[in-house]
């Protein structure tokens, strides 16, 4: 097909295109000066390969950053320890308070020692005394407080209506510090122990277990048996297992002489916190979901075409029932095998489903083995087998030892015995000689 030209490109005016390309560099300065210019190579050579428009972020940089981030984690969760030096005493606007509205004799419980698989309690109790009247001169600040001490006089403390007394205070034993009038705070002088039995029908319900516990103390000065009015008893609040709610109330007693006695009388009432029974039940969760896991493993293994891997999955059984008592063991102040709710329902048919689904796939693989051994014996002795096997070499050699007859001359001998029905002599018979002599049997 022609090419048609226009009118500007036939006169001049408008050059034709080259079909090659000038490799000859341009003189004029590109648009918008040679700076541009530069910056475009530069981009060039700086340009990161994208993906959708994305600029996709290498392995080194997302493992610097996960690693960023878990330094920050931890970080920000050791900020929990630092400032808790700087809290008041737990028990200094308590003491404040009763040293301005009831001074007196007071008992704080400064430990609560919970032991569930005596069952029983100890509490250490300081002796305290509050007001202007009741503290042992150079004593001042027990507890964070100016307006409480030492007591001032000497006490017999008797628990639960005990008759012999289970401390005995006596302010003059304390030192004194050298070249000061401070009295020394020496805490076996002042804190005494008293133990007790816990109500342990709720212990089967952990970690919702309860526990309460009543408890009466009385004090007598020690100079003339004269009954002496506790005027507070509380705890701490908070152990490390348990959470501890105390409540007092004023109580009399009576005497052998049917005389009363004023008596303090204390209600705790024991639970577990709450973060320890969400570890608990998270832990208790935990297992269940390896139980089904291990049960699992076994519908797994039923499935045609899994049997290669039935070593696998009987690895993990294992691993899941050799998990579940260590996840047992970590929740928080455990109590042992006795058959506590948490077990009935949890590690007990737990351990049973894990070891049950272990045996399963342990007799499967057995099974798998014996039905491989059983076919490789049924295969080598099937009679059907098309498979050609070399006869033996007796046989090879009684086949190559037949006889062979060579027959192509029966027929001119069978026309010829014809034609003479009735040989005579020189006749047929001869010509049946001639023939026998010419024409012989051949055998091999």
């Amino acid at each position: 097909m022609p090419t048609r030209h226009s009118f500007l490109s036939t006169t001049g005016l408008v050059r034709k295109a080259s079909a090659t390309p000038s490799n000859a560099p341009s003189t004029h300065a590109q648009s918008g000066g040679t700076k541009t210019g530069r910056m475009s190579r530069l981009s060039k050579m700086v340009r990161l390969p994208r993906r959708g428009g994305i600029f996709p972020l290498g392995p080194t940089f997302l493992v610097g950053m996960a690693v960023a981030l878990s330094l920050m984690f931890i970080i920000s969760i050791s900020m929990a320890f630092v400032g808790s030096d700087d809290d008041e005493p737990p028990f200094k606007d308590f003491l404040d308070t009763i040293a301005s509205t009831n001074p007196g004799i007071v008992l704080i419980g400064d430990s609560v020692d919970i032991d569930v698989d005596e069952p029983a309690l100890t509490i250490r109790w300081t002796i305290i005394g509050c007001g202007a009247d009741f503290v042992l001169p150079g004593s001042e600040g027990t507890h964070g407080t100016d307006a409480c001490g030492l007591p001032s006089m000497a006490l017999n403390i008797f628990v639960d209506s005990d008759p012999v007394a289970v401390a005995i205070y006596d302010p003059r034993q304390f030192p004194y510090a050298n070249g000061t009038d401070k009295r020394l705070k020496i805490q076996n002088l002042v804190q005494f122990d008293s133990d007790h039995v816990l109500d342990v029908h709720e212990a089967r319900l952990y970690p919702f277990d309860t526990y309460h516990l009543t408890s009466t103390l009385r004090a007598t000065l020690t100079d003339g048996d004269i009954s002496v009015p506790i005027n507070s008893l509380t705890t701490v609040k908070m152990t490390s297992s348990f959470v501890v709610s105390p409540a007092d109330v004023n109580s009399y007693i009576t005497m052998s002489d049917n005389t009363t006695a004023p008596s303090r009388d204390i209600d705790l009432h024991i639970e577990r916190p709450g973060e320890a029974r969400m570890y608990a039940l998270l832990l208790f969760a935990a297992n269940w979901m390896l139980a089904h896991v291990s049960i699992g493993l076994v519908v797994l293994g039923c499935v045609p075409g899994e049997s290669d891997r039935l070593p696998r999955y009987l690895v993990l059984a294992f691993g899941t029932l050799l998990a579940i008592p260590q996840l047992r063991n970590t929740m928080p102040d455990a109590p042992g095998y006795d058959g506590v709710l948490l077990d009935s329902i949890g590690f007990f048919p737990q351990m049973l489903a894990s070891a049950f689904s272990a045996t399963c796939l342990l007799a499967m693989i057995i099974r798998r083995e014996l039905e491989s051994s059983n076919k490789a014996a049924d295969k080598s002795e099937d009679p059907t087998d098309d498979t050609w096997v070399p006869p033996a070499k007796g046989l090879q050699r009684l086949r190559h030892l037949g006889t062979s007859v060579d027959f192509r001359n029966v027929r001119g001998f069978s026309r010829t015995f014809s034609k003479n029905e009735n040989p005579v002599p020189g006749g047929g018979w001869a010509a049946f000689r001639e023939a026998t002599d010419e024409k012989t049997f051949k055998f091999a």
